[in-house]
């Protein structure tokens, strides 16, 4: 489906309404996280998605505790496609960048059956079949690169070199907007400065095929990494005529 520009719609999302867009607000206030995330852990001192009390506007905080691999996830359910234009923008921090792997985007399977989308990002190979995330993995390098595939397979799979790293406990946007099969990574800063927007990549996912947001935590050392994640939109067409 041709559509806006994904960069549009996240520019001017808190002022536009469309019948025929569906969109959820996910802002993290209140005492308990809305019941319709679900959220995963596994490993020593590691913790499911929640609320950080106290933080203004609200965030919530995956914990991947302390062992090595250990790890840490969210997703909310398989109800978003390609062919619809569904779009994720996550305003997220990582608190230490020295041993960790972090993605943000679609895949399509719910927490806790993949220990992450990607396997190997240097690689890449996928736990997932279809997917695009922004992935962050310091076994491979420190910049955010984004990464999709339709069907699992590496041969080639889409890889985008943005040259963009994070910087520990500082807070950016990370936006995923898939178009039918192809995918457009966008950055921004906190106060919603674009810094980088790639072309649409082909090889996004099958766009028929039910895809989750995500958002996945893992130590590569026994350091002790959290990802916080202080807003999280997801939107898409509720046709795709």
């Amino acid at each position: 489906m041709i559509g806006k520009s994904p960069l549009f719609d996240f520019l001017e999302l808190t002022n536009t309404f469309d019948f025929d867009v569906f969109r959820d607000p996910s802002q993290f206030m209140g005492d308990t996280l809305f019941g319709g995330y679900q959220s995963t852990a596994s490993g020593g001192g590691s913790a499911t998605a929640a609320i950080d009390a106290g933080k203004v506007g609200g965030q919530i905080v995956l914990d991947a505790g302390t062992t090595n691999g250990g790890r840490s996830d969210l997703s909310l359910g398989l109800h978003f496609q390609g062919q619809l234009n569904a779009t994720i923008a996550a305003l997220v921090s990582i608190d230490d960048i020295t041993d960790a792997k972090v993605e943000v985007g679609f895949t399509d399977v719910i927490s806790g059956t993949d220990a992450g989308a990607v396997d190997v990002k240097a690689t890449p190979t996928f736990n997932a079949l279809d997917c695009a995330l922004w992935v962050f993995d310091t076994t491979d390098n420190t910049d955010w690169e984004g990464i999709s595939t339709p069907d699992g397979d590496t041969t080639p799979p889409t890889v985008i070199e943005a040259g963009i790293q994070p910087v520990a406990g500082t807070s950016e946007w990370l936006i995923v907007a898939l178009r039918d099969d192809t995918v457009t990574y966008i950055r921004a800063t906190a106060s919603g400065g674009v810094t980088f927007t790639s072309t649409p990549q082909l090889l996004g996912p099958t766009k028929t095929t039910l895809l989750t947001p995500w958002a996945f935590v893992q130590n590569r050392a026994g350091a002790k990494t959290k990802l916080s994640i202080r807003d999280l939109w997801v939107w898409q067409r509720k046709t795709t005529g």
